[in-house]
Order: C-alpha cells, then structure tokens, then sequence
C-alpha cells in the first residue's frame, strides 16, 4: 500500500478561489502538486472560506477517512497527450492548422495556454488494476478477493482520466507525447529544449489536477519561480531515462469494495440509517456499496505568447483525430453533445474531401497548367519527381 506524504508547510499554501473555463468554482494552489493527505489539511484549514467544490471535496474526504479505504498508487508512462473538444473547436483548428489560446481573463495565471491531458495506454490500465488488485488482497480476507475480484480491479482506473468517453466534446485530438514537444521546442524554443515545470493544483468537488507547465527556455518571463519536475522518482509527476511518468495516488471515481484490514462496524459512520436502527451496517454485508472517492487528473498546459499558437498541419491534424462518446457530464452544453456515430461520420467525411483534394492538387502538379506548355519536347515527366 502507498504511504501518502503530507506537506508539513500547509498552512503557508495560498489557496485561491476561481473558476473553470467552464463557470465551476475552483480552489488553485499555484507551483504545488498537492498529494491527498495535503488536500484535507489545506481544506480543514481554511474550511470557513470554502467555495462550493472545496466544501464537497472536503465531505468526500472525511467520509472516506473513517472507512479506512486505501488509494494503492500505480506508475504510468505518459507517452500520449489528448485534446478533445466540440465540433466548433475541432473545426477552427483544422481550419487554421493550429491550436490556439484564448485570453482567460478570470484566470490570469492560465492566459497563455492551451491544454492537454495525459492519454493512458488500454495495456497500462490492464497492468494497473492487475498489479492493484495483488496490493489489495493482502489487506482484504481471502473470501472477499475471491468473491469480488472483478469488482475489485474495475474500481481501479475507473475515473475520468482513464475513460475513453469524453466530459469535453466529441472529437480528439491525440499525439504522441514527444512529437509535440518537437514541434513546441521549432516554433517557439528555438531548437533549444522546452522546460517542464509545476505549474499548481486545481481542487473541484472530486477532481485533483496537477498542472504541468510547457515553455521556452527563455529565463525571462513568469514562469523562472516555478520548480522543475523532479528527476528522483517522487511526487505525483517526474522525468526518468527523459521519459515522464505519473503516478497518481487515486485513479477512482468511487469505490466498490471495502479495502480494510478490519472491516467491522465500527469503520461504519453516520449516516448510516441501517446502523442506526439495527446497530449492525448492511453495507458490510453487501460489500458492493459505493463509496465516492476523489481523483487525480494530470494536464500539461502548453505556453503559446503572443497568439501564435502551436501549428499542425492538415494532414496530422487528421490521422490524429478520434470520435469520442460523450460521458456525464455538465461540463459540455446539451447542444453541442453529438453521437459517437454522428462524429465519426464527421471525421470520416473529413477525411474523405482531404483525400479528394490530395489527389486533385497532385494531379495538377503532375500535368502543369496550360499555359505553361512549351513547342519543344518536355524533358521526361519522372524528372519532375526526383
């Protein structure tokens, strides 16, 4: 089992109050990955000044303190990022071959950026919940590891983070980690190494994101205070052999089965009405109660001054994108939510007139235009393909 670390120097976190693109508040921790235990003391501390998400996170917290349940911390390779958008977004994109930030004057530290998630290989999730599900059987009785096994390693990897569905739209765009940071470090580090610093902490009702900053080396602008990744395998985000990997402390959305080596009545809180007026919890009866649980999310947010933005062309822009079904979500508005089938029809028409207009560019590339024709004999047409 993870040992979760706590922050001795809390109290001197300055825990900022905001919102989402979205219009959902959010506590900010800038230059910090806080680890869960980090997040109870913060939020207890300064419980009388709570928005609306931090008093939720808070109650979801302390209810999952006194049923003993345990996050089992897993490492993921981050090889993939993901952007996934609506059908409007994924459009202006593709039009102008480029990602794009808008000015987000509620969250100044947020101006600038334009944000990707880490996208998690179906392997790597497989081999998580596996190695998971090993850690929880030497805390659960054996009756219960046989009995619920399934159960037990589908509560693993099951948020948001790990979901193929999408809480933003229906369209996404996914590259290859270190293509992008090619691309990053011609246009906008001339040729010189990008920096990968922490960037902070958003707290919503369940979610925990770790911001991970992308920028030039150019020493000069805001960004020179933030700390670095570490190197030494610790804390949620570090770079090992120049590969970046995560290890979150939870990957749940909830919970199926009790994780606790005593798993009696007294690890059952109020309010429970059947222990109440029985004075025994059903709940341990049926280990199959849900508890919600909070989670991590890792976001890489890309610095792009000056409007620039970070260009693609047509061509990846398309092998890259995907369908995505829409999961429940508020965070997308009801009008812009399309089937899956509807996107991927949109995508494969897409492509369709891409190919069309391919195919009609070089073929006039071969034939050359009229006018251009001369009396004598042209040389040999494969002289124009060398």
């Amino acid at each position: 089992m993870a040992v979760l670390s706590t922050s001795r120097d809390f109290r001197n976190m300055e825990l900022q109050n905001s919102f989402s693109s979205k219009k959902s508040p959010v506590h900010f921790v800038e230059g910090r990955h806080l680890s869960i235990a980090d997040v109870f003391n913060i939020l207890t501390e300064m419980s009388s000044t709570l928005n609306e998400s931090g008093k939720k996170m808070l109650e979801t917290l302390k209810n999952m303190k006194p049923h003993s349940f345990e996050h089992i911390r897993q490492e993921f390779p981050v090889h993939r990022l993901q952007h996934v958008t609506d059908m409007s977004s994924m459009e202006g994109i593709y039009d102008e071959e480029r990602f794009k930030t808008t000015m987000r004057a509620i969250r100044p530290q947020f101006r600038d950026l334009v944000f990707w998630s880490a996208e998690i290989a179906p392997e790597d999730i497989r081999e998580a919940r596996k190695e998971s599900f090993k850690e929880a059987k030497e805390v659960l009785p054996s009756w219960m590891a046989r009995k619920y096994g399934k159960k037990i390693k589908d509560q693993f990897a099951n948020s948001p983070a790990f979901d193929k569905s999408s809480r933003y739209g229906n369209f996404k765009f996914s590259f290859h980690f270190f293509d992008l940071l090619s691309l990053y470090q011609t246009q906008h580090c001339g040729g010189e190494k990008p920096q990968l610093r922490i960037l902070g902490t958003d707290l919503y009702k369940q979610e925990i994101v770790h911001y991970i900053l992308v920028h030039s080396p150019d020493q000069s602008h805001q960004f020179r205070n933030l700390k670095n990744i570490q190197t030494d395998g610790h804390g949620s985000v570090y770079l090992r052999d120049e590969a970046v990997y995560w290890a979150p402390e939870s990957t749940s959305i909830y919970l199926n089965v009790k994780i606790a080596e005593d798993p009696g009545p007294k690890t059952c809180h109020p309010p429970c009405n059947f222990y109440k007026e029985e004075g025994y919890c059903i709940h341990l009866r049926d280990t199959e109660y849900k508890v919600l649980s909070v989670w991590n999310h890792l976001v890489f947010a890309f610095h792009l001054p000056n409007h620039r933005g970070l260009e693609i062309k047509k061509e990846q822009l398309l092998n890259s994108l995907t369908a995505c079904a829409i999961a429940e979500s508020p965070l997308i508005d009801e009008y812009k939510r399309l089937e899956e089938k509807a996107a991927k029809d949109i995508i494969r028409k897409m492509k369709s007139d891409f190919g069309r207009q391919k195919r009609k560019r070089s073929s006039q590339a071969l034939n050359g235009p009229a006018k251009t024709r001369r009396t004598q004999d042209p040389p040999p047409r494969c002289a124009y393909l060398r």
